[in-house]
């Protein structure tokens, strides 16, 4: 009786399997399931920068969907196998708005679109040339540094909504030194990002040439004497207490390139008109093979200045007000042909940087004028606290008459 009911159980038991097997495998009931984080692509983007606008930001969009199938077919789906678009041609510029369409294979039914319609916002499209810039990775052995032969193209056109384009500082493609060759030249085809001045990457800008071909290798590295070279004088004629330069640079190459050579000369570094302590970027003229160390590829000249100076302002005759004067008589100065008065004003360069000529007032006394021609003194004054003024020359003709 026992083994009966045993028996019964077990025989129910292999139904019930049975019947979930048939049921799974070939009624295959429909069901759904979500997709998530489908990117969208962007249509009609070419239509869009003909109109002279592109869309602000990473142009990086992404949607969920909800999808029906049958439990097999929805075990096999993935974001591989979705499509998800949006045309971006009649867009405005502004705040706007994309429609996203997704399709899917033919087993598949699409129930819901999640964030089908999402706000982007349209600037004026902006066209900027930089500057292709090498970053160095990899570790490399002691006197040894990677040097980059040639870089082409050297600049890019990047192109994008002008709120980013603007930031945009280089086209940023990464050496890896650890794997180049010890005085062999590799040449290497490498992808370029976009990056502001803080080396954020600018993902919605693109590049004319994605692609940019370096050559470079590893090559010995050697100290040699550097002598550089400036000229020019400071502002309002301020002496200079020191100018500070390295003395030393490194510079690498190959063996033969750099053994004949012991010193370099820097381009000429104009200091004429520095109105303040100042560092200035020096520039090493290398020759043809050698190459400056990227340790030393940002040496400065810090120029130190004494902080007083002198400035000159000219006036003319007529420039010249009287004092005490009688209200009977009429002055008139006046100084041989072409020549004027200069009025040195000597103290602190700050101080001197916010005068203008209309801060001296030229004055003479005319208490003492007699009538006809003399010549008398002319002083000069100012309400600029800690400046001196000296006037060449001194003395004026004045012709004084009556009114």
């Amino acid at each position: 009786m026992e083994s009966r009911k045993i028996l019964r159980l077990v025989t129910s038991l292999l139904i019930s399997i049975a019947l979930w097997v048939y049921v799974i495998n070939v009624v295959n009931p429909s069901s759904t399931t979500v997709v998530r984080n489908i990117p969208v692509t962007l249509t009609g983007t070419e239509a869009l920068y003909e109109k002279n606008l592109a869309i602000d930001g990473s142009g990086k969009y992404t949607v969920d969907i909800t999808v029906r199938g049958s439990r097999t077919d929805l075990a096999t789906i993935s974001v591989d196998n979705i499509s998800a678009t949006a045309d971006v041609s009649e867009l405005t510029l502004g705040q706007d708005y994309i429609t996203v369409e997704v399709k899917v294979p033919k087993e598949y039914t699409v129930e819901d679109i999640r964030s089908r319609k999402q706000q982007v916002y349209v600037d004026e499209l902006e066209v900027k040339t930089v500057d292709v810039n090498v970053v160095y990775t990899g570790n490399q052995t002691q006197g040894n540094e990677a040097a980059v032969i040639s870089v082409y193209p050297s600049v890019v056109e990047v192109s994008g909504a002008k709120n980013q384009v603007e930031k945009v500082s280089s086209y940023d493609v990464t050496v890896d030194s650890s794997a180049l060759k010890y005085e062999e030249i590799s040449e290497l085809l490498l992808e370029g990002q976009v990056k502001d001045s803080s080396g954020n990457v600018l993902a919605g800008v693109k590049a004319s040439d994605p692609e940019i071909t370096v050559r470079a290798a590893v090559y010995p590295t050697k100290t040699v004497t550097l002598n550089t070279v400036w000229y020019g004088q400071p502002w309002a004629g301020a002496s200079i207490n020191k100018i500070t330069v390295p003395e030393t640079i490194t510079v690498k190459g190959a063996s033969a390139d750099i053994a004949g050579v012991s010193e370099v000369y820097s381009e000429e570094i104009d200091i004429d008109g520095i109105s303040g302590d100042t560092s200035i970027g020096i520039v090493p003229v290398l020759p043809d093979g050698v190459y400056l160390s990227e340790k030393d590829k940002d040496i400065q000249m810090v120029v130190d200045l004494d902080d007083t100076g002198s400035i000159d302002f000219h006036y003319y005759p007529y420039e010249i007000s009287t004092s005490n004067l009688s209200d009977k008589l009429y002055a008139t100065y006046s100084l041989p042909e072409d020549q004027y008065i200069t009025a040195t004003v000597k103290g602190p360069i700050a101080t001197l940087k916010t005068m203008s000529a209309s801060d001296v007032i030229l004055t003479a006394d005319g208490s003492k004028f007699i009538l006809g021609t003399t010549n008398v003194k002319v002083t000069a004054s100012t309400q600029i606290l800690g400046v001196n003024i000296s006037l060449s020359p001194e003395t004026v003709s004045v012709y004084v008459r009556e009114k």
